[in-house]
């Protein structure tokens, strides 16, 4: 079957290719359980985007799986993991392509039925991307930078064609809507909660399922739980995994318990030598799977000591990313050696007190200052909780006193985070869209919803729309342009790259399906299958 490859053919050709696919795969043997309890670290208050929970949206989201397209699995009974990929198929959509004229994309849906009845539609694709770029306005700035008009968002052709209209087509457009934040609802049922003082009927979504995702919510407790049970109406392809319950177990002790006595099948967010301790259960297997995902030191670049490039520098440099990853990490990962996977090693990522002392005198801050560095268990994990002391160390010797905040929920941590009420915070930027030329949009332009740090610089703004502009077969020109944007970023220091992280899920032995998406979660209509 045709799919929709983003890495290779002209940026035209390769984004008119039809998509199809199949949301849950193959159907899976009879060996594979019918209910899946899924342990997790937090769960959020809402089951849309609004509030952001961090990464507990994303295991609502990704797994509840209500996105028109999704990316490509290449993984195999011998390989769970599969090979990473920017390739996407059809999951709502049955295709999606560059429309005639080249100024929109023409998007083709499945007939797929919602839990109350109502089949998929284009005014359900118009009317959920257009609320939630009402009810966050990350999705809106998301949407913009992925190519889309959102001031004239699209046109309906009939009841299961649209056409998306855009300002310019880029290399990730068609990939972005995958995107877990582009969330499409039952419109026609969730209009009936519309009310004057909640016009996108967020109150009643954030507790309600009207969706195309296949399952029926049988019990929803803000933070705490959530269980849903397969819909038997729907038409969509998925493995035999007939209901899902997902637990919020913040004690990572509990979590492995929970999976190694068999009543979790799937758990994540471990301390990382967890990990390997579970590894060892003759009933869990351990998926270990290649991630572009980084753990990350942010800076609120705005006021104080580290409005100063010089003391952010001095920061990096003060930092022992491999004594991080051993300490932290337990070997798994890699130490980052500049902001973007695919730049050249910078010099600001040498550890090297000496010259982080000097730097530190230079900005005239010898004898240090005081710092509030915030974290959550959340997000960028458990790990935060070793990485956070550890840092605190490494920054003693030039002078700066760490004071450590752990933000217990994944709400606030969020709220904090997008507000820019931080002075330092360590975090994850989990893969969202893969494609470098909107990661690297997502905190680091100046005009991205999603860049609090105060941080903006007009030449990496220019050399990242060129990269949008560039097919991904120009190999050789984007990867010269990821290297100088990185440059550009190393120089600015507004967010330090700490360790390159994997994509790590621990199972009961034989469940399949349950490989980690880009962003760290579970598909719940891939299990089993």
């Amino acid at each position: 079957m045709n799919r929709l490859r983003l890495l290779s053919g002209g940026l035209a050709a390769a984004l008119a290719v039809s998509l199809t696919g199949c949301g849950g795969g193959s159907a899976a043997s009879t060996t594979q359980p019918d209910n899946v309890v899924i342990a997790v670290g937090a769960l959020p208050d809402s089951l849309t985007p609004a509030p952001w929970g961090g990464s507990a949206s994303h295991v609502v989201l990704s797994g509840l799986g209500s996105q028109l397209l999704q990316y490509k699995t290449t993984a195999t009974s011998s390989d769970p993991c599969g090979q990473p990929t920017t390739e996407v198929s059809g999951r709502l959509a049955e295709s999606a392509t560059v429309a005639p004229d080249g100024k929109g994309i023409l998007v083709k849906l499945r007939k797929l039925t919602s839990q109350f009845g109502n089949t998929l539609s284009a005014q359900d694709v118009l009317w959920s991307l257009q609320i939630g770029m009402q009810r966050q306005p990350v999705m809106k700035g998301t949407l913009s930078s992925s190519g889309f008009d959102v001031s004239n968002l699209a046109k309906i052709i009939d009841d299961r064609t649209i056409e998306l209209n855009t300002t310019a087509i880029t290399s990730f457009s068609i990939e972005s809507l995958q995107n877990n934040l582009f969330y499409i609802h039952d419109s026609t049922e969730a209009k009936k909660h519309v009310t004057p003082d909640d016009p996108t009927a967020n109150n009643w979504l954030s507790k309600n399922l009207a969706d195309y995702s296949g399952w029926d919510l049988e019990e929803f407790t803000p933070g705490t739980s959530l269980t849903v049970t397969a819909d038997p109406k729907w038409e969509g392809q998925r493995g035999p995994v007939k209901r899902v319950v997902v637990k919020s177990v913040p004690n990572t002790s509990t979590r492995s318990q929970l999976v190694q006595s068999g009543e979790a099948q799937v758990a994540n967010g471990f301390d990382y030598d967890q990990y390997a301790s579970l590894g060892q259960s003759s009933d869990v297997s351990v998926i270990n799977c290649p991630s572009a995902t980084r753990d990350t030191l942010m800076f609120n670049t705005k006021t104080g000591p580290l409005s100063d490039a010089r003391v952010r520098h001095a920061i990096s440099m003060a930092i022992d990313r491999d004594a991080l990853v051993k300490g932290a990490y337990s070997g798994y990962g890699k130490p980052a050696q500049s902001t973007f996977p695919g730049g050249d090693p910078s010099d600001g990522y040498k550890f090297d007190v000496a010259a982080a002392k000097k730097l530190m005198a230079d900005a005239g801050y010898a004898s240090g200052f005081k710092l509030t560095l915030s974290y959550s268990a959340t997000r960028p994990g458990p790990v935060a909780n070793k990485s956070s002391v550890l840092i605190q160390s490494m920054l003693s010797q030039i002078g700066i006193t760490v004071q450590l905040q752990n933000v217990a929920s994944s709400t606030d941590f969020s709220s904090a985070l997008i507000q820019g009420r931080f002075e330092a915070v360590l975090y994850s930027e989990p893969i969202v869209i893969a494609d470098p030329a909107f990661y690297s949009f997502a905190y680091y332009a100046g005009d991205a919803p999603s860049n609090t740090t105060g941080w903006k610089d007009a030449s990496f703004d220019q050399l990242r729309t060129k990269l949008a502009a560039t097919p991904q077969d120009q190999t050789a020109q984007r990867t010269q342009l990821i290297k100088q944007m990185t440059a550009v970023v190393d120089a600015g220091a507004p967010i330090l790259s700490l360790v390159e992280t994997r994509g790590i899920i621990a199972t009961k032995k034989g469940l399949s399906g349950a490989a980690p998406l880009p962003n760290g979660q579970v598909y719940f209509n891939a299990l089993g299958s």
